[in-house]
């Protein structure tokens, strides 16, 4: 009777909570690791730690799917990944169209100077869409 009164998930379902909640731990104390560095005024150790913390944890999130018999993801977690990484390159889209031209033309009416920091953004849009379009053929040519 005791059995029908508390839900218990399957093995499946623990090693995947399991999973996820290792991978956020190492991220978030790379996180808070960097914020210590910076707080106590250790850039390169807080950096450091970030770092390997960082690549620890998408090194897991990459492969523990790969090596384990159990499946982390179902259809309805990439219908979730698909439709926030279609939101987000919509909005990059959506705000890149709306302020990377009128940089253009103010800066050839000579009403603003686009600084190298601004530079550096149009470059890394300019280059996200250019991996996304990249992957886009590569998938598409998959399936």
């Amino acid at each position: 009777m005791s059995d029908t009164i508390l839900p218990t998930g399957g093995t499946a379902e623990r090693t995947r909570k399991v999973y996820e909640r290792t991978v956020y731990a190492i991220i978030a104390i790379a996180i808070v690791g960097l914020l210590a560095g910076l707080v106590f005024d250790q850039e390169y150790a807080g950096t450091v730690i970030y770092l390997v913390g960082v690549w620890l944890g998408a090194g897991l999130a990459y492969l523990l799917p790969k090596w384990s018999e159990v499946r982390f993801y179902d259809e309805r977690d990439e219908e979730l990944t698909r439709r926030a990484s279609g939101l987000a390159m919509s909005v990059a889209f959506v705000v890149g169209l709306g302020v990377v031209p009128p940089l253009y033309a103010l800066e050839a009416a000579g009403q603003l100077t686009i600084t190298p920091t601004m530079w550096g953004a149009i470059y890394v849009a300019s280059a996200l869409y250019l991996v996304w379009g990249v992957c886009y053929a590569i998938a598409s040519r998959r399936l």
